[in-house]
């Protein structure tokens, strides 16, 4: 049964019993006394029934409220990640910097999730260290070029252990943890006690490890990791990519060089070649200088073996680099062949 219906099936109940006690009193069923109770009854009793069907019409329309507001704030905060997914795609296609895509992409992530800095941990050449990028969701950052504030080990850092095992930590606390981790007592010291780490994972490794951190404790909450995962994986992919365009860069280049090497190889040797062949005339028109003419010929071939064994080692070179897979087909690809 419905309120409406509960409304009106009690006020015609009410209209009918008054109409009854009326005519009770005044065919001398009922005294003034007994009829003026039950009125007073019937009235009391409908009110409290309407005021009972209100409220639990209002604590219902309250409850839809609530439910539609939590639903359009939950719609709002999908459409400012997928704007800042967007926006993200956008920069990593437009800046071969995965630094400069963050910067510029920090006080987007800082609307995101509440936060006081945006922290980026990349993994060094060596594997076994880290570098560590902040910057400002408060204010406009003063850099025009990101450059890494921090450095850590994987052995004794909090970004390490999210590297080493591709699983988000979440710390309410640093100061708890700096006594175990360095990169926890640096953070503590300076005030930054709320951590959430995401890693960046390329082809089950990660390579890298995104981070939001805030003054107070407990700052962040679970659910914050399904808001920043998505993020991490774009700049994972943008500092993959970046490393592959770096590799064709390197591949060029070596390219180009080998190209130089072996045209000045070739026109040197041409050279040699009409020196040898010239000496050879002289040996035969200058008899006392044989000796002599005979050893220029000989640095001559001997400069010419060099410059052949020159030629064939850049080209072996080249086609060592190319199939060796320096330059990869996907940045996934490029990732592999990065650890080797």
């Amino acid at each position: 049964m419905t309120d409406s219906r509960a409304v009106l099936i009690t006020v015609l109940a009410t209209v009918a019993l008054q109409v009854a006690i009326w005519s009770g009193s005044t065919q001398g069923w009922l005294t003034a006394g007994q009829a003026t109770a039950l009125h007073l009854l019937v009235a009391w009793t409908a009110i409290f029934i309407v005021g009972l069907t209100a409220t639990r019409a209002i604590g219902d329309l309250r409850a839809e409220l609530r439910s539609r507001r939590d639903q359009h704030e939950a719609t709002l905060s999908q459409v400012e990640q997928l704007a800042t997914l967007n926006e993200m795609l956008t920069t990593a296609g437009q800046s071969k910097d995965v630094g400069l895509a963050f910067q510029a992409l920090a006080r987007r992530i800082g609307t995101l999730i509440v936060c006081d800095r945006v922290g980026l941990a990349l993994v060094k050449d060596g594997g076994q260290e880290l570098q560590i990028y902040s910057s400002r969701v408060s204010e406009p950052e003063r850099r025009r070029r990101p450059r890494p504030e921090l450095q850590f080990s994987l052995e004794r850092s909090i970004f390490g252990q999210v590297i080493r095992t591709c699983e988000p930590v979440l710390v309410e606390d640093t100061s708890a943890f700096a006594a175990e981790f360095h990169d926890a007592g640096v953070l503590a010291s300076q005030g930054f006690f709320s951590l959430l780490i995401v890693p960046l994972v390329s082809r089950n490794r990660a390579i890298g490890a995104m981070t939001v951190i805030a003054r107070s404790k407990a700052a962040f909450q679970p659910e914050h990791r399904e808001v920043l995962q998505p993020l991490a994986e774009v700049l994972a992919f943008a500092y993959v990519a970046q490393h592959q365009y770096l590799a064709l860069d390197r591949y060029k280049s070596m390219e180009t060089t080998a190209e130089i090497t072996l045209g000045l190889a070739t026109d040197i040797n041409s050279s040699l070649q009409v020196i040898v062949g010239r000496c050879s005339i002289l040996q035969a028109e200058h008899p006392p200088a044989a000796a002599d003419i005979e050893l220029v010929s000989r640095q001559a071939e001997r400069i010419a073996t060099l410059l052949d064994r020159l030629r064939v080692a850049a080209d072996e070179r080249l086609s060592a680099a190319t199939h060796a897979g320096v330059i990869p087909a996907s940045p996934e690809d490029f990732d592999d062949e990065d650890t080797r």
